[in-house]
């Protein structure tokens, strides 16, 4: 049976480990802003392959999964393309999915999930992708030394995700979700909102400020559905 939930925070693409994560208190401050019912992190919490575990990520950011781990029961972790390893969290309580869905306080059923589904290329070419993401994380080390990490991204530099490919891929398979009433997803780096045929998609971009643009969440709190910027 699908739970109902009366308050909702979802954001994910966090990317812990990555030079560009710089929100930690932020994230803690805005969680304890809405009170939640429920809390989803919907993939792409760690970057693991960027050089660092996720026991050491964990240990990094204590101050935030100390406040998480007295909400466990509230929070759920969903898999994304960059968390190879996110089952550690499961020894420490929390919950952790390849995709979550509840009822909203109005009866709504939401379906959430990472976004990297929509992404041929992250599917094809995972085993690149690991290789280039560590060559990636060396360079972003070096400019954040140099103080330009924000200038020399390299995935600014390089090119970003297929934008247009995905927002294709999900109108193709928008069938999928015929029984959706919300679906929440992430993955790009870019907030979206939207409606597909009968669905509303929200998109909660990301917490790496690649484009400038400000962390996201999505509140879901009664009948409203919110992008937040933080």
């Amino acid at each position: 049976m699908v739970k109902r939930y009366k308050s909702a925070f979802i954001t994910g693409d966090l990317h812990l480990g990555d030079v560009g994560f710089h929100h930690e208190q932020r994230l803690v401050d805005e969680i304890k802003k809405q009170r939640p019912e429920l809390i989803v992190f919907g993939g792409d919490t760690f970057d693991p392959w960027r050089g660092d575990s996720i026991e050491e990520l964990v240990a990094k950011y204590g101050k935030l999964f100390l406040f998480l781990k007295n909400l466990k029961s509230r929070v759920i972790f969903l898999r994304g393309n960059h968390d190879p390893e996110i089952d550690f969290l499961k020894k420490m309580g929390f919950g952790v999915k390849k995709k979550f869905k509840y009822v909203s306080a109005v009866g709504k059923l939401v379906k959430i999930i990472h976004g990297h589904e929509f992404d041929n290329d992250s599917q094809r070419f995972e085993f690149l992708t690991k290789r280039f993401v560590y060559l990636e994380e060396r360079v972003n080390r070096i400019m954040a030394f140099l103080n330009q990490d924000k200038i020399f991204r390299m995935i600014n530099l390089l090119g970003n995700i297929d934008l247009v490919r995905i927002l294709e891929n999900f109108q193709k398979r928008i069938k999928l979700y015929h029984n959706t009433d919300i679906l929440i997803f992430g993955h790009t780096h870019v907030p979206l909102v939207g409606q597909e045929k009968k669905v509303e998609f929200y998109n909660w971009g990301g917490w790496q400020n690649d484009l400038g643009i400000k962390p996201g969440i999505i509140v879901n709190r009664g009948s409203e559905v919110n992008l937040v910027h933080v």
